[in-house]
């Protein structure tokens, strides 16, 4: 089976820990700087210009030279050194009087000498994509370029897809599942285990239960709100002149509005603001509460349809039918903006929807009825680092340093501010005392997994990590046009960057990026021969990480 590169990204990583920005620790050369953002194409018109503004864009912007330095000897002057003359030779750039075979030969070389340069670098994180002529006509061929593209090879890894698969039927019957995001329940073949798996770190985008106090509920005088003072005096209605054709339909139209005013006024609505208020204090799902919520769904789907032209056919006339178009808009308004149904619905559907994972895993959880829990992290390649509020939190029972941040402070290449600590926070509903926990990980595991990894390897001796070294990306990512580190962003119109803000250390003091973090029992990657047989034989599949995971947990 072949063996396929996958480079790693993360959704808005940022600092785990809130710092103050100290006093550099090197000054800024007193020379011009240019901001990279500020470069356009008009800057590139070779291939020493396009070399050039890469080279300066890293100088100004990476975060890992000076461990770089240590760990290989890279000397980001020297490489200027040794290939800004390579570049200067290559004589092309896609230009109309270029010839399309030195054009070739230029782009193949211009591709190897980047190669070269960007292979040693240790974020796993990164990458960029450069845009390179192809062709004397301007077609340009863009090319990813990334740490460890030549000299690593990559091992096999454990997709959740093929987890998934064998996984679902090694776990009781009715556990929680969703085939594209996440599993959990508890092993048939040791049923005092828990274990829980999910594809990225994306649990609080799709399982996370926010609520308002209240809904349905606008403030006094809301002018969004329709009223009957409003009805009598609308001026459409006023100009039917037939008396008794205007009462009617200001009548019906009235009886439409009250009917639709007496939903919010229910003991349907009532009952779900009471399950609101029980669920803020101790974030339980109850069957109760998910009843209710779809008694209230139904009640709201099934009220008087104001938007249907039948509605209004025994007051439809060609008088009438100005009016009740403004009624209907007007309605609709009141409806959807100011009493915001469509929100008290997704409310009651996210209830019944996301309920089953606070019932089947995160209550029992925060109950302490989960005594021993797997969690595997293999290929969750990382996601929002909000979840390390929503997940990774519950499992922390005391605050500890697990990781030391740091980010460039001016465009000074070593021009660091100092690493500040990042430090665990128990969750309020999380569990209630410490637990033996194994987390598996393999090379597919990154960002966010080996955060949560390194949390959760804060707690204590009984938090063992089994498997493989994981991926080794726990740079943290920013925004777009990151300020003094890092950087998203199109470069002169031909780099697309994807390089972290922040630099990431583990308690130890050690930077783990390019390496990953080291399992406390190492477990070797699955075979060419195990990964076919995941896929195509998941019920006899022998997962040997799960195995080892099974052991250490039973001992305990």
């Amino acid at each position: 089976m072949k063996k396929i590169k996958t480079r790693f990204l993360v959704l808005g990583l940022s600092m785990l820990s809130s710092f103050t920005l100290l006093s550099s620790c090197v000054n800024n050369d007193d020379t011009a700087i240019t901001e990279p953002t500020r470069y356009t194409a008009q800057d590139i018109k070779s291939y020493s210009d396009l070399f050039d503004i890469f080279w300066t864009t890293m100088d100004q912007r990476y975060v890992y030279f000076y461990e770089q330095k240590r760990r290989d000897g890279m000397d980001w002057s020297a490489i200027y050194k040794e290939y800004s003359p390579k570049f200067k030779a290559l004589k092309t750039f896609g230009r109309s009087t270029d010839n399309d075979k030195e054009v070739n030969e230029d782009f193949l070389k211009a591709k190897q000498y980047f190669e070269e340069i960007i292979d040693p670098i240790i974020d796993r994180h990164f990458n960029v994509q450069i845009a390179l002529p192809a062709t004397s006509n301007g077609v340009n061929f863009t090319a990813t370029f990334y740490g460890g593209m030549i000299s690593e090879e990559p091992a096999n890894r454990y997709p959740f897809v093929m987890k998934y698969g064998y996984m679902r039927s090694r776990l009781v019957p009715n556990s929680f599942n969703s085939v594209n995001y996440a599993l959990g329940g508890y092993l048939s073949s040791n049923p005092d285990i828990y274990y829980f798996s999910f594809a990225q770190f994306s649990l609080s985008q799709n399982y996370q239960i926010n609520l308002n106090d209240k809904y349905l509920n606008p403030d006094e005088g809301n002018g969004l709100v329709l009223t009957a003072e409003r009805i009598d005096n609308s001026a459409l209605l006023n100009t039917i002149t037939n008396l008794e054709t205007r009462k009617k339909v200001r009548d019906f139209t009235v009886n439409i509005l009250n009917q639709w005013n007496a939903f919010p006024k229910s003991a349907d609505v009532t009952a779900f603001h009471d399950e609101i208020a029980k669920f803020k204090s101790t974030e339980i799902v109850s069957d109760q509460f998910t009843s209710v919520a779809q008694n209230a769904l139904t009640k709201s789907r099934s009220l008087v349809d104001y938007l249907s032209a039948s509605t209004y056919s025994s007051v439809t006339t060609t008088e009438t039918i100005p009016y009740l178009n403004w009624f209907i808009t007007e309605m609709n308004t009141h409806v959807t903006w100011g009493y915001r149904l469509p929100q008290f619905q997704d409310a009651a559907v996210a209830v019944i929807n996301r309920g089953p994972l606070y019932k089947q895993f995160l209550n029992p959880l925060h109950k302490g009825d989960i005594k021993k829990i797997i969690i595997d992290l293999r290929g969750n390649g990382g996601g929002a680092v909000v979840d390390a509020r929503f997940f990774s939190d519950r499992f922390i029972t005391k605050n500890e340093v697990f990781a030391y941040q740091r980010t460039k402070e001016g465009d000074g290449r070593f021009n660091y501010t100092p690493w500040v600590e990042a430090k665990t926070n128990p969750h309020k509903f999380g569990i209630p005392a410490h637990i033996p926990i194994t987390i598996l990980t393999d090379k597919g595991s990154a960002s966010m997994s080996e955060i949560t990894t390194l949390m959760l390897k804060s707690q204590g001796n009984d938090v063992v990590s089994v498997g493989d070294y994981s991926a080794g990306a726990t740079a943290g990512l920013g925004g777009s046009d990151d300020f003094n580190g890092g950087t998203r962003d199109v470069i002169a119109g031909r780099l697309t960057f994807y390089m972290p803000l922040l630099a990431m250390k583990n308690a130890k003091g050690e930077v783990i990026e390019g390496i990953g973090v080291k399992p406390d029992i190492y477990v070797t990657p699955p075979t060419n021969e195990e990964l076919i047989a995941m896929q195509t034989s998941p019920t006899t599949f022998v997962d040997r990480v799960l195995n080892e995971a099974i052991k250490y947990l039973s001992s305990k």
